[in-house]
């Protein structure tokens, strides 16, 4: 059963590493369908500080929710601190926030719904994946390593960070893709905003290693790679022979370095 709270979801762009072009982010995505769930329509509220084009604000509209407010950014100011003072001003009276983990290309810091959190001077939970009303407060569900879940009983106010792989429906509505609301507001005056939280430079996730294969020497040949002896030999080049006598060569080769099991 839906509640009457008043649920803020913060969303944001993302990039598309092939073609470039400006999308919603997933893991906000989730959090918005998380905040449908136990709120009507009318009463989810997404926000997004700083630029959004139309077509990435209508991407998150489809997803069933009936506005979104995108706070401008003063001049020059799209720091992490800008950004979390603008949003920690427009979300001062909320009593729950939901947010994505992390950026979907895994390279941002991720950093933001703690800064939030700490700026508003509330709990943050991580690694959501259920939430249900109970009373005034709320059960959360959060994922544990290995599988393993957790459930927390709640007292508002709170931030709560979705997990990535939370099993939530995307739906796409085109009547709510067009039907919706795209408020734009100004930026809050200084003078409301809370104190603002230090930046802090968070590093990226490493880039994921791709697989090598595993150069089989014998000691001998370690030990003159080690002081300098000749280089290892490299790849053959096969440029004669069947098409069956090529095959055979790549699966041995794939064989002698642990590539495959057969």
């Amino acid at each position: 059963m839906k509640t009457k709270t008043t649920i803020a979801v913060l969303v944001g762009v993302r990039t598309d590493p092939v073609s470039g072009r400006a999308t919603r982010n997933r893991n906000d995505a989730l959090a918005v369908a998380l905040a449908l769930q136990q709120a009507a329509p009318a009463d989810v509220r997404l926000l997004h500080a700083g630029a959004m084009g139309d077509e990435t604000a209508r991407d998150y509209l489809a997803l069933g929710a009936g506005a979104i407010e995108l706070i401008e950014a003063a001049a020059g100011d799209m720091s992490t601190a800008g950004v979390v003072r603008r949003l920690a001003a427009a979300l001062a009276d909320e009593s729950l926030v939901l947010a994505g983990s992390r950026a979907d290309d895994r390279h941002g810091s991720g950093v933001l719904p703690f800064a939030l959190a700490a700026a508003l001077g509330r709990p943050l939970i991580a690694d959501v994946v259920e939430l249900q009303a109970e009373g005034p407060g709320w059960i959360v569900t959060q994922a544990l390593p290995k599988g393993a879940r957790r459930r927390l009983r709640l007292a508002v106010p709170a931030v709560l960070a979705i997990a990535p792989n939370a099993e939530l429906p995307l739906r796409h509505s085109y009547a709510d893709r067009i039907a919706g609301r795209i408020l734009r507001r100004a930026p809050p005056p200084a003078a409301s905003a809370p104190t603002p939280v230090a930046e802090r430079r968070v590093p990226a996730a490493r880039r994921l290693k791709p697989l090598e294969a595993r150069v089989a020497q014998s000691g001998h040949a370690r030990m003159q790679a080690a002081v300098g002896g000749p280089a290892a030999a490299g790849g053959t080049v096969i440029s004669t022979g069947s098409p069956d006598d090529k095959a055979r060569a790549v699966l041995q080769y794939l064989r002698s370095h642990a590539l495959v099991d057969f």
